[in-house]
């Protein structure tokens, strides 16, 4: 098959004309999402034919006198040369502008309105919102309807919350306690912190105390340092040992809680490892990753296939990853930071359908487009699963017609909303991403949510899918002279599954329940 020639200024031409072929539109477009050079040509050509346009109206409706100098069109470029296009045309080139170029911006910096943390909870739930260890809190009102809840002002101070028990965060540096039980240690960094109760406003100086309030009825104990209790009537010194108002609460102290968790998390560990087991036999498993280290030897950089029955050709190689400490203490997971860490597999096979899941924990977004899963190459076939530079998830799968050369671009590219920001960053996440070759549906999940769906118009049903020589958290063989070789993730993965069938988002639901680290 001989592909002619494509000529981008043709083709920009044709297309403002609406004169171009489905084929060509095809190649445009995949030119487009691929050049930023083709990009800012049909940017000038389109700002060009809306400027000719415009100066061609308001010729027509503006009649001319004796006296009248007729208005000077702009000056054509010299690669410019055609006639004025349509009203027609020039909409659909600026729908194309906007349409089919690939997100490409100045990120704006990372802000956050935070002002505390949820460092950690046990059996904890909340009134209003879910909640989980790592959110970050901004001003609002916090009811805990059971359970411990540690919370991290970003001032220093932290506060052990009882419930049921409801606490208003005014910011860092204050807080109100509605009702329950509260502990709090200030450190030195933190003197001056505030926490106001019905019918007082407790200053502390560097301490620990704790609070309870229960009909509207405030009383405070002070284990150590010194606290100043101001009342409408007076201020009170209140130093170590001292009470202020009736108090026979037995308070937990901040250090069991960190116990308490710890064996909560042995307990969860243990329910993930049961979980597991099971899950690995499921007969649609191309390859299943946990990242267990069987042996203490650092030497080792195997990276297991638990697929049942074991599939040891799916196995992987660590390629400059580091072993780190996954979900739970006793969790092995790979860590990925330089531009040389990856895992290396190759995944022979031809599927219909595909689900890919894992749990990661991402550090920073820094590059245009960070790995989770890429095939070594990209032809026919293969998928690529990537964060991009938004924070969003992003799967693109290719194919390319007949003897089309590699360098013609025919990808479908599906993203998300944008779900990694600066709050969700340093925490562990579950993802998933669905594509049915068939159907051509891509649904992407973020915490078992969905948070994508959609079809590209290039996609042509019943093609086959296929991954060959591959890797997870980098790019192992990008093309020659691509503006983005560069794509190792910067973060952790503990958990890696893939699939040759579309998981239903009840099966996502539960790979999240049973895999969520609290």
């Amino acid at each position: 098959m001989n592909v002619p020639e494509f000529n981008l200024n043709e083709a920009i031409d044709h297309h403002l004309d609406g004169t171009l072929s489905p084929e060509d539109f095809t190649r445009l477009q995949e030119t487009l999402l691929f050049d930023p050079t083709a990009r800012a040509l049909l940017r000038q050509r389109s700002q060009m034919d809306a400027t000719l346009r415009d100066w061609t109206l308001a010729r027509q409706s503006t009649p001319l006198t004796a006296w009248q100098p007729s208005p000077k069109p702009p000056t054509p470029s010299s690669w410019f040369r055609r006639p004025i296009q349509t009203t027609l045309a020039t909409a659909a080139a600026i729908t194309l502008a906007f349409v089919l170029w690939p997100k490409e911006y100045n990120s704006p910096e990372a802000t956050s309105s935070g002002v505390a943390m949820l460092s950690q909870t046990l059996d904890a739930e909340f009134a209003h919102s879910p909640l989980r260890s790592g959110d970050t809190i901004t001003p609002r009102t916090i009811k805990l309807t059971k359970g411990l809840t540690q919370i991290e002002f970003f001032s220093g101070a932290t506060a052990l919350l009882e419930g049921a028990a409801e606490l208003e965060i005014i910011s860092s540096w204050e807080a109100r306690c509605l009702s329950g039980r509260i502990r709090v240690h200030v450190p030195p960094a933190a003197k001056g912190f505030l926490l106001h109760a019905p019918g007082m406003k407790l200053e502390d100086l560097g301490t620990e105390f704790a609070l309870n309030v229960k009909d509207n009825t405030s009383a405070v104990h002070v284990f150590e340092g010194e606290v100043i209790a101001h009342t409408d009537r007076t201020s009170s010194s209140l130093k170590q040992g001292m009470t202020l108002g009736n108090t026979t609460t037995d308070f937990l102290p901040i250090t069991e809680l960190h116990d308490l968790i710890a064996q909560r998390q042995q307990r969860r560990l243990d329910a993930w490892q049961d979980w597991s087991n099971q899950a690995r036999t499921d007969p649609r498993l191309i390859a299943y990753y946990t990242f267990k280290h069987w042996t203490d030897d650092r030497w080792d950089r195997l990276v297991n296939n638990f697929t049942e029955p074991r599939n040891p050709k799916h196995s992987g190689g660590a390629v400059g990853a580091r072993w780190t400490e996954g979900r739970w203490p006793g969790k092995e997971a790979l860590g990925f930071k330089r531009p040389g860490d990856r895992v290396r597999m190759s995944l022979e096979g031809t599927y219909s359908a595909l689900t890919l899941s894992c749990w990661v924990k991402v550090d920073s977004v820094d590059k245009k487009y960070n790995s989770l899963l890429l095939t070594d190459g990209y032809d026919n076939g293969e998928p690529h699963w990537q964060i991009f530079q938004d924070g969003s998830l992003m799967f693109s799968i290719t194919y390319r017609p007949g003897d089309v050369p590699k360098s013609a671009k025919y990808n479908q590219i599906y993203y998300s909303k944008p779900v990694f920001t600066a709050d969700s960053l340093g925490r562990w996440h579950h993802l998933a991403v669905t594509y049915d070759s068939t159907s051509g549906e891509v649904i992407q999940y973020f915490d078992a949510q969905e948070v994508g769906r959609e079809i590209s118009p290039l996609h042509q049903p019943a093609r086959p899918i296929t991954f060959g020589p591959c890797e997870i958290g980098n790019w192992g063989l990008p093309t020659q002279n691509h503006d983005s070789p560069i794509r190792n993730l910067n973060g952790a993965i503990d958990e890696f599954a893939i699939y040759q069938a579309v998981l239903s988002p009840t099966e996502i639901l539960q790979q999240f329940e049973a895999g969520k680290p609290e």
